[in-house]
Parts: structure tokens; C-alpha cells; sequence
């Protein structure tokens, strides 16, 4: 055991404490303990392992502070400690570990300033330090210490002062900063620009002011723009820029101060919005370089929703909670791979465009708390995927359609429009003011050539026979166990909807979401709105 090299135990259900004698392995050169139940402290004994290139302890239940004796691994590249139950303040020895890439501490609860002398680390390529305790200034030398930095992540914590202002202008790697959930204030720096590689740019839920940065659509990669929940002010009409923003395909502007109509020009050029990528596969997500990935949060109907991980096939739009007007633009009706969609309160005058029937992956659509007028287009019934709609408290008037998803919406959904009638309100429409239809002529025709094939007394026989092989089943259950052909398909079932579930889920619990201060995060509205017209 003396001569061994790597020692590899990941992805198992391993419980107990690292017993000491590990640190008698004086050659071992790779130790990976992730994705484990290990609890205790970490032994100060690992500092012996003098050999260690790659020191992977993620995803357990480590507790206590992390041992100085680890700034001995002089040769270590790749220190992973993220999600555990460390405490106390940040290592500072392991500055001491020059030939480090990645280095990733969060979602502990870690304390104090992080010291300026992490500059120092100038091959570090990831920087994951998000969801702690951390406080204090930000060094202003984090965004220009290394050529190699691609990743930036100091999320969730309680850093406060001014954004870090200078970036390298040449051989610039970063492609994530996610500064999300700290208490940063002051203007956006406008030396960002030279980020010319940034994908990911998340500042939400701090308290920045200032005008929105046109300038950020001349950089040619960015993908995810959060500035949600700060003060920003102004209009979004400024940008010179020729084709702006053509692979961004998330854009969260919500609960800022912004005026004036909503960016067509900026909707007209978001390419990536555009075509349904039929390639890609809900596999494959942002980021993923060394367990890292890039993460947002989404407001949605007064939840806040954590993905864990950007599937690269994922869009949306959210610019609610704002001061935007004027009509929603035609030029909305062109985003057909756009899955999330929430203009809700603001002042929004006009109707709603029936081009908007084009959004063919359309999940989620909230215009909620506007001044909407007009009718609700019957086209909509096509959006197949529509899970969630609000049109509450607008100035809507007509029957509600029905068909299709719309059969499925509450009361909820539409209340607060005075002009609204039909399904599922109580408010009946009267002969002059039918109901949408359901569906086309042609769909219609081809229901009832369906139907016509069967009279009053099949489907009565069809339904009688249903319920007897219905109780003979639960006969079969009770009295013989559960039938393995018909528990394999409940099962399946369930299994299916527990990996959607796991997908996106929802961050409830203040135990749950160690280090974040939710005082500071931008308050996320109720479809309970009372606002006065």
C-alpha cells in the first residue's frame, strides 16, 4: 500500500470518518473520496501526502474547518470541497499550492474576507467559492490575476463594495462570473467588455445601479444575462450594435427599474432563440468542465426555482417587475424555441400578438399585472406544451378558449380581467360572445369521424367493462400481491416523473440553502396581485 498511486472510492454510500493512516500513502498521487457519506474532519494527516496531484473530497458531509497542514500539497492541481459542512475561515495556506487550476469551496458555510492573496494562484482556470458566509470586498484583483481563469463563482455570499473593475484586455479566458446574491453596489464596470469569451454573466439580487450596459451586446458568446433584483434604470433602446446578442438565451432583466417599451430590436436578433435545436439532447448542460456548472435561479408564479444545472437547450425571457409599456412587439412571435416567457407587471397597453402562437415550446407564460386589452387569441390552444399561463388583473375581455392545455388552467389564471367569461370562470359567455373554439375545422372533422363510429351503448359497455377489469385488479392485489406486469408500470410512471421533478427544483428551505441571506434577494410577486387600473 505504501507504493499506491491513486485511490479512488467515488460515487458510493462510503459513511464514517478518513481514518488517519491515509496519510501514511506517501505516493499516492490522486485521492477521490467524492460523492459519499464521509463525516468528521478532515485529517490533518492528508497534509503528508506530499505527492497529491488531485484531492477530490465533494458532496459529503465534512464538517469542522479546513486543516492548514493541506498548504503542504505543493504539487496539488485540483482541490474540490464543494457541498459539505465545513466551517471556519478561508484556508489561507493553501495559497501555498501554486500549481492549483481548480479550486472549489462552495456551498459550505465558510466566514471572513477572501485575501487578495489568492491572487497569487496564477494557473487557476476555476474559482468556485459561492454559497458561503463570505464577507467584505471582493479583491479587486480577481478578474486580471490569471490568463487561465475561465470560471469566476463568488454567488451567495455577503461580499459588499464595488464589483471588481479591471479585467485583462488580452488572452481574456473568462467565460463565467457569477457574482448572483451578494450585497455589491455601484455601476456595472464597463471593462467587462474585455470578457470578449464571457457565456455566463449572473449579477442578480444585489444593488446595482445605473443604466442597462449596452455595451455587454457586443460580446459575441453570452448566453445567460441575469441582472434581476438591483436598481438599474433607463431604457433598453440605445444599443448601436449590429446583430447584438445572437447566441443569448437567457435573459433575466426582473424587478429593476427599467422604462420605456420592451427591446423589439434586441427580440428580432436573438437567433438562438429562434430555431429548435433537435440535436441537442436535455443532457447536456452549460459548463460541466471539472464538476463544475454553471446555475440560475428563475422566479416562477411567486417560487423561486434553482437549476442546478443550464441544459443548453434551455431559454427564456423574464423582464417582470418593471416599468416597461407600450404594446408587446410582433417581433416576440419569432422566438419559436422559447420556453419561459414573463412580462408580468408592468404597464403593458395593447393586445395580446397572435403571432405569439409560433412559441411551439412555450411552457410557462405570465402577462399578469398589466393593461392588457382585447382578447385572448384562440390560437394559443396549439401550444401543446403550455403548462403554466397568467393572465390575471389585465383588461381582457371575450371568452376564454378552450382546448388543448387551456383545459387544464385554473380560476387563477384569468381572474381580475372584468370581460372575461367562460371555463373555468363562473362567469358564463352569452350567445353573442361564444367560447373560443377548441380546435381548427379539420381537427373538429376528424373527432367526429372518430366518434361516429361508436353509439351511446359501446362507450356505456366500454365503461362498464373498464370498471369490472378495474376492481378484478385491485382483487388481484389485495388477495395475491402486487402483480409484477402491472407494478412495472406504475413504476416506470413514478420513475418518470421523479427525474422530472429532479430536474428543476424548488429552494424552500433556509437549512437547505446554507449561506444565502434571502432578506437581500429580490422579492418575487404572487399571481395574487391587486393592482388598481
Amino acid at each position: 500500500m505504501a507504493s499506491l498511486v491513486q485511490l479512488a472510492f467515488s460515487h458510493n454510500e462510503l459513511s464514517g470518518q478518513i481514518p488517519v493512516s491515509i496519510g501514511n500513502l506517501s505516493k499516492l498521487e490522486q485521492l477521490f473520496l467524492n460523492d459519499n457519506q464521509f463525516n468528521g474532519s478532515i485529517p490533518k494527516e492528508l497534509g503528508n501526502l506530499s505527492s497529491l496531484v488531485e484531492l477530490l473530497l465533494l458532496l459529503n458531509r465534512f464538517n469542522g474547518s479546513i486543516p492548514d497542514s493541506l498548504g503542504n500539497l505543493t504539487n496539488l492541481e485540483q482541490f474540490a470541497l464543494h457541498d459539505n459542512k465545513l466551517s471556519g475561515y478561508f484556508p489561507e495556506t493553501i495559497l501555498n499550492c501554486k500549481k492549483l487550476k481548480y479550486l472549489t469551496l462552495g456551498s459550505n458555510s465558510l466566514v471572513g474576507p477572501v485575501p487578495k492573496s489568492i491572487c497569487s494562484l496564477r494557473l487557476l482556470e476555476t474559482l468556485h467559492l459561492g454559497n458561503n458566509l463570505f464577507s467584505g470586498s471582493i479583491p479587486q484583483c480577481v478578474g486580471n490575476f490569471s490568463h487561465k481563469l475561465t470560471v469566476l463563482d463568488l454567488r451567495l455570499n455577503r461580499f459588499h463594495g464595488n464589483m471588481p473593475a479591471t479585467f485583462l484586455k488580452q488572452n481574456n479566458s473568462l467565460k463565467t462570473i457569477n457574482l448572483n446574491g451578494n450585497e455589491l453596489h455601484g455601476s456595472i464596470p464597463t471593462t467587462l467588455i474585455d470578457c470578449t469569451n464571457l457565456e455566463v454573466l449572473d449579477l442578480g439580487d444585489n444593488k446595482l445601479t445605473g443604466l442597462f450596459p449596452h455595451w455587454i451586446d457586443t460580446l459575441p458568446h453570452m448566453q445567460v444575462l441575469v441582472l434581476r433584483g438591483n436598481k438599474l434604470n433607463g431604457t433598453l433602446h440605445t444599443s448601436n450594435t449590429i446583430n447584438p446578442f445572437q447566441k443569448l438565451r437567457i435573459l433575466d432583466l426582473s424587478s429593476n427599474e427599467f422604462i420605456g417599451s420592451l427591446p423589439s430590436y434586441y427580440f428580432e436578433n436573438f437567433k438562438a432563440m429562434m430555431s429548435i435545436n433537435k440535436t441537442a439532447s436535455g443532457e447536456l448542460y452549460m459548463g460541466g468542465k471539472f464538476m463544475y456548472y454553471d446555475t440560475v435561479e428563475l422566479g416562477v408564479r411567486g417560487l423561486r426555482l434553482d437549476l442546478q444545472r443550464i441544459s443548453v437547450v434551455y431559454t427564456t425571457i423574464d423582464l417582470s417587475v418593471n416599468k416597461f409599456e407600450g404594446d408587446i412587439p410582433d417581433t416576440m412571435g419569432e422566438l419559436r424555441s422559447l420556453r419561459f416567457l414573463n412580462l408580468s407587471h408592468n404597464s403593458l397597453t395593447g393586445g395580446i400578438p397572435v403571432n405569439m402562437k409560433n412559441l411551439v415550446e412555450l411552457q410557462h407564460l405570465d402577462l399578469c399585472c398589466n393593461k392588457i386589452v382585447g382578447k385572448i387569441p384562440a390560437q394559443l390552444v396549439s401550444l401543446t406544451f403550455l403548462a403554466v399561463v397568467n393572465f390575471s388583473y389585465n383588461q381582457l375581455q371575450g371568452g376564454i378558449p378552450r382546448g388543448g392545455q387551456f383545459n387544464t388552467f385554473e380560476n387563477s389564471s384569468f381572474q381580475g380581467n372584468n370581460g372575461l367569461c367562460g371555463f373555468p370562470l363562473t362567469k358564463n359567455c352569452g350567445d353573442n360572445d361564444v367560447p373560443f373554439s377548441t380546435a381548427t375545422e379539420e381537427d373538429e372533422h376528424e373527432d367526429d369521424s372518430f366518434f361516429n363510429g361508436f353509439s351511446w351503448e359501446s362507450v356505456v359497455l366500454g365503461y362498464g367493462f373498464g370498471t369490472l377489469f378495474g376492481l378484478g385488479i385491485g382483487r388481484l392485489v389485495f388477495h395475491f400481491g402486487k402483480p409484477r406486469w402491472v407494478m412495472m408500470i406504475i413504476e416506470s410512471e413514478q420513475s418518470r416523473h421523479a427525474r422530472k421533478s429532479r430536474k428543476i427544483h424548488e429552494i424552500s428551505d433556509p437549512l437547505a440553502m446554507r449561506g444565502r441571506n434571502r432578506s437581500r434577494v429580490s422579492q418575487v410577486y404572487d399571481v395574487r396581485c391587486a393592482l388598481s387600473f
